[in-house]
């Protein structure tokens, strides 16, 4: 009788254990990139991103290698390394001009140049994220807007359609540029219409588009890109500027069928917000918001943009910012660029600045991943 309850209580086991194993594997396949076309590499990148919130958080930095405070075009050279020792884990870069046929980008970046970045972050196994602050192909003007239906007329206007699908096409001929040295497509993340409820900012921005319309832009995009382009090694992030509610997120979500990643933004500004205490509070809500969001749709979150302009609170980093984004499942988080042209403008200290140890220390806690610590 005692040999036949072990038997039944291990059969019944290796059952559970199955069953819990099946549901695994089921899940796991279900955690894929929205374009059921993407190349290995691309399927690869999605799957390792996603095992990698296990461990910790990435660091990211917006154009990282390209230049830094005081600083342009040293080979090398790294505002990020310059303090920590290690390059960040996430580049950010931005697309802006390739559709006017600029040979910078809005960042005075030189897309060749950029491309070359691409190729180097990949080969030290760091990710590119690639936001695109488009023109608007509707009045041939950035900015802000006097046209509340430019985005309607890229969808209902074939003159101005067959102008964005041109742009559209530019990204897609640099896309397919961003080859490793084995001539394997370089998966990128690609960050169109960012920040659609910032009023006013952009001609995608909710104040002049409808979320009908949003989301039919968004789709016309991927569409074009994938079916049109051939272009499989791209995932696709939806982020938006930090809010208060959860329908401010997930009424212009394009759909599951077209996003890769979620996000959100937020600057910690001193000037409406001296102690901190609204930022702190605004990045809880949102990134338990995104979270969510993103485990119940099989998604990546991500903390997209966020930084203090001259770090003048200096235990920013590791009372701040540490406290709160240690909470949650997050992909990475991208700090604001650090410009050579403006001495005032930069997100990550250099060495000798006030918040510099902070920084230092924030970066060398096992749960927020530099580069190395991802190879």
């Amino acid at each position: 009788m005692k040999s036949t309850f072990i038997y039944v209580s291990f059969f019944v086991f290796v059952c559970g254990f199955l069953a819990c194993n099946s549901q695994k594997i089921e899940n796991d396949k279900s955690f894929t990139p929205s374009d059921k076309k993407s190349t290995k590499e691309t399927v690869d990148l999605f799957s390792t991103m996603n095992t990698r919130m296990e461990k910790g958080i990435m660091l990211g930095h917006q154009d990282d290698l390209a230049y830094g405070n005081k600083w342009y075009g040293v080979p090398g050279r790294s505002d990020v390394k310059a303090v920590c020792g290690d390059y960040p884990a996430v580049f950010g870069w931005d697309l802006g001009n390739i559709e006017t046929d600029s040979t910078y980008n809005t960042d005075s970046i030189s897309f060749s140049k950029l491309r070359a970045y691409i190729k180097l972050v990949n080969k030290i196994k760091g990710i590119s994220i690639l936001k695109w602050s488009a023109h608007n192909p509707a009045i041939n003007n950035i900015g802000i807007q006097s046209d509340s239906y430019s985005v309607r007329m890229i969808l209902q206007n074939k003159s101005v359609r067959e102008k964005y699908v041109t742009y559209l096409d530019k990204i897609a001929n640099f896309f397919k540029t961003l080859k490793d040295n084995d001539g394997n497509y370089i998966p990128i993340v690609f960050q169109p219409f960012n920040e659609y409820n910032t009023p006013g900012k952009y001609w995608w921005s909710a104040d002049q588009c409808t979320l009908t319309d949003y989301k039919k832009i968004w789709a016309f995009t991927v569409d074009y890109l994938r079916n049109s382009k051939n272009v499989h090694h791209v995932l696709y992030l939806y982020s938006v500027q930090a809010d208060t509610t959860v329908n401010s997120f997930s009424n212009y979500y394009p759909g599951n069928e077209y996003v890769d990643l979620v996000g959100v933004s937020l600057n910690l500004n001193q000037d409406i917000d001296p102690t901190g205490k609204m930022y702190v509070q605004t990045l809880n809500t949102n990134l338990a918001i995104i979270t969510q969001f993103a485990e119940k749709n099989n998604k990546i979150a991500a903390l997209t943009n966020t930084g203090l302009e001259g770090i003048k609170l200096p235990d920013y980093f590791s009372n701040y910012l540490y406290p709160i984004v240690s909470q949650y499942k997050l992909s990475y988080v991208m700090f604001g660029k650090n410009t050579w042209n403006n001495e005032n403008h930069y997100f990550i200290p250099i060495p000798g600045h006030p918040a510099s140890e902070d920084f230092n220390l924030f970066s060398k806690n096992p749960r927020i991943l530099t580069c190395k610590k991802i190879s």
